[in-house]
């Protein structure tokens, strides 16, 4: 798909900017400072997080470089990664230069091993996104429950409580997946139980993945009125798969995070629903302010779950943004 190939170019640029994993740099004197910067730390706060090869990740990559420029930090890594056992090795290098603090959004739930070493060297740890087994000093991420219930409920309406959905899985995104189904096969069964509810799987999330899973559903189910994608990326991959295929029984499609490319097909309106709640990767910057709040000595909140706004044609032209990866 183009606009996959384009994202990945685009994260690939980014990272060579950022000299392929490691970047620190002063930010301009014209730049204002954050009033919750506190830069009074000589030590380097590090931000582990997995390479741009999604574009929801070009995003994070984006806006941590915003943040970190924002607070005026001047000594600061930001350190990408490509598989679970290059982010556990790139850990080990941070523990070993005694950084500050580590703002980690982890590869998978695999990484738990290596955050526990972070702990272990009591090395002020905040998670981003996905949780790990250990015991973090604080914790950032939207509510994926909550994706997946209030979804539910704007596409158990707009059926008006019957019909067949097709439920988008991606196991390898862990607890992001699960926590989204869930939330919303839960309302599902509670609110809308003559709704029929098919799964789809998909290899991870991207627009070819979320085409091959669709086309694949499409074609073992003859009739299906509404498709719950757990996935902005995906969705646009689903709706090119439903154009394919020529259906015109499908009413609603969601997505989740907030993909400009797929705001536009909201705005764009058609003959299906589209709508998206949002899990925004500029959440990465709550991660960075809190983690420069607790190396500079501040106590910080534990858990800080950021709640979505559901996105339909009514409002998508407060969410577009023409700057942003993403």
């Amino acid at each position: 798909m183009k606009k996959g190939l384009l994202v990945k170019l685009l994260g690939v640029t980014a990272l060579a900017a950022l000299t392929l994993g490691l970047a620190g740099c002063s930010s301009s004197s014209s730049n204002k400072k954050s009033s919750d910067s506190s830069t009074t730390s000589s030590k380097t706060l590090a931000v582990v997080i997995p390479s741009s090869d999604h574009g929801w990740e070009a995003g994070v990559n984006y806006y941590a470089q915003q943040q970190v420029k924002k607070l005026g930090l001047k000594k600061y890594k930001i350190v990408t990664s490509s598989s679970v056992n290059e982010q556990a090795s790139q850990i080990d290098d941070m523990i070993s230069q005694k950084v500050g603090a580590i703002v980690l959004q982890p590869q998978t739930d695999e990484v738990s091993t290596a955050a526990k070493k972070i702990v272990k060297a009591k090395i002020p740890l905040v998670v981003f996104d996905r949780k790990v087994d250990a015991k973090y000093t604080g914790y950032v991420a939207g509510s994926n429950p909550q994706i997946g219930q209030l979804s539910a409920k704007k596409i158990g309406d707009t059926l008006k409580g019957k019909g067949t959905v097709a439920v988008l899985n991606v196991p390898s995104s862990g607890s992001v997946s699960a926590e989204r189904t869930a939330g919303f096969k839960k309302v599902m069964k509670k609110s809308y139980p003559d709704i029929k509810l098919v799964n789809m799987t998909a290899d991870d999330f991207t627009q070819e993945k979320g085409l091959k899973a669709a086309t694949d559903m499409l074609q073992s189910n003859k009739k299906v009125d509404g498709i719950f994608s757990i996935d902005d990326e995906s969705s646009i991959g689903i709706l090119q798969a439903v154009k394919d295929a020529k259906r015109t029984d499908i009413k609603i499609i969601s997505g989740a995070g907030g993909d400009q490319a797929y705001f536009k097909q909201i705005k764009a309106g058609g003959d299906i629903t589209k709508f998206t709640a949002t899990y925004s990767p500029a959440m990465i910057g709550d991660a960075i302010k809190l983690a420069n709040q607790k190396m500079n000595g501040k106590d910080i909140k534990k858990d800080t779950i950021i709640a979505p706004t559901i996105v339909t044609k009514s409002n998508v032209s407060k969410f577009l943004d023409a700057k942003s990866p993403y």
